[in-house]
């Protein structure tokens, strides 16, 4: 069975909170984590966030137990968040001119594999007893600098442009989604996150974090470092 621990923080940046994650367990053998991270820069990014979340959460809860095959819950987390795309899209468009976007993070864990979809610069990861590997790819400007050998990953890091995204939930009414997916061994932990962690610690410093301390605390204090 999985366990499952959370932490949101406002930080030390913005005065609204715009990420939003929802969690469950459907059965012994069907967990699924849904985050989103609202865009700052855009007016209602806490809303687009949380309409996300809650669209997701509403259609794993009446369809993921009816998938039996990877094909079939690939397929349907893929459509998912095409539909939530089009919902938020849509709101955004009606809302006297704010546009409305948010990065999704969906996944879904069914016999010892977990699948992933993802828009934007929230990230999965997968975390061993010895190792970390980050199981998204981000959609940003810098990932494709990275990509094309313009950039170090050192240069990477505190890049002017760190912030502007390719992907997101809302945006368009085409949406570019990737979907991964990881085998998973007892033991082992998926860490779901936002920029506002993955921008402030290490793999290493998340790796450390998850290592060396009861599984419970993990996630307080990851943020709390964060925030430091």
């Amino acid at each position: 069975k999985m366990k499952i621990t959370a932490k949101t923080d406002v930080g030390c940046v913005y005065e609204d909170n715009q990420d939003f994650y929802v969690a469950g367990r459907l059965s012994d053998d069907s967990y699924w984590v849904v985050l989103c991270d609202g865009m700052g820069g855009v007016a209602d990014g806490g809303r687009a966030s949380r309409m996300a979340g809650e669209f997701l959460k509403t259609e794993i809860e009446l369809r993921l137990l009816d998938l039996i095959t990877p094909e079939t819950i690939k397929g349907f987390m893929l459509d998912a968040v095409k539909r939530c795309n089009l919902k938020v899209h849509s709101e955004g468009a009606t809302s006297e001119g704010a546009m409305m976007g948010t990065t999704v993070v969906m996944a879904i864990v069914r016999s010892n594999v977990v699948y992933v979809v993802h828009a934007g610069d929230s990230r999965a990861y997968h975390i061993q007893k010895r190792s970390i590997k980050q199981i998204t790819r981000d959609h940003s400007i810098v990932q494709e600098l990275l990509d094309a050998g313009k950039i170090t990953p050192e240069q990477a890091t505190n890049h002017p442009n760190k912030n502007i995204i390719t992907s997101a939930v809302g945006i368009e009414d085409e949406i570019r989604i990737d979907v991964n997916e990881q085998k998973l061994s007892r033991g082992d932990m998926l860490l779901i996150c936002s920029d506002g962690l993955s921008n402030m610690l290490s793999n290493d410093e998340l790796l450390a974090i998850a290592k060396d301390n009861d599984f419970y605390k993990t996630a307080d204090l990851m943020v709390e470092r964060a925030v430091e």
